[in-house]
């Protein structure tokens, strides 16, 4: 349901912004939505004491410069107390530039650390094999292997060390 409501706020704010306006914007959006990830900042935005004015003017001061817009999006979100979509718009905002500057943003899963290299190699040969800008992130989340995932395109390439073992221990049955 929130990812409904979250898409038709990205909707609306492609519709009236457009170029550095937008650049703008979207990375005030994300300054924001980076702080959702303190504990201390829900439990703010979740105080039932502290008025949807208040919170609003709390989010548009961690904001250099605030544009006007800007401004408006905040005390809408207010308004209707929805700060809890901030992630998914900044979510949605970025996935929808990326597609529109044909980049496509995407996840490595692995059960080892991975340097900076390998990361521009993967994203080096999954632009050439997709003729367009391919940017991977490192998640924290553990995976057996290597499993690379571009959602945007419909892609999952892994190697499953689980995998392996089951093929290899398969082949060796079928041999005896």
């Amino acid at each position: 349901m929130n990812e409904v409501v979250a898409k038709k706020y990205v909707k609306a704010i492609l519709a009236d912004l457009k170029g550095a306006e937008l650049d703008t914007f979207t990375s005030d959006l994300e300054k924001i939505s980076e702080a959702y990830e303190y504990e201390k900042f829900k439990n703010i935005i979740a105080l039932p004491t502290l008025s949807s004015n208040e919170k609003a003017k709390f989010l548009i001061s961690l904001v250099k410069k605030p544009s006007q817009k800007f401004q408006n999006f905040i005390s809408l979100i207010a308004q209707n107390k929805r700060f809890n979509l901030l992630p998914l718009i900044a979510n949605g905002l970025k996935a929808e530039r990326a597609i529109a500057q044909n980049i496509y943003l995407g996840k490595i899963y692995a059960n080892t650390k991975l340097s900076k290299e390998q990361v521009k190699a993967l994203e080096d040969s999954f632009s050439k094999r997709f003729d367009a800008k391919i940017e991977l992130e490192v998640s924290d989340k553990s995976y057996n292997g290597v499993k690379v995932e571009l959602n945007e395109l419909g892609v999952e390439v892994s190697f499953s060390v689980d995998r392996l073992k089951a093929q290899m221990s398969e082949y060796i049955l079928k041999a005896i």
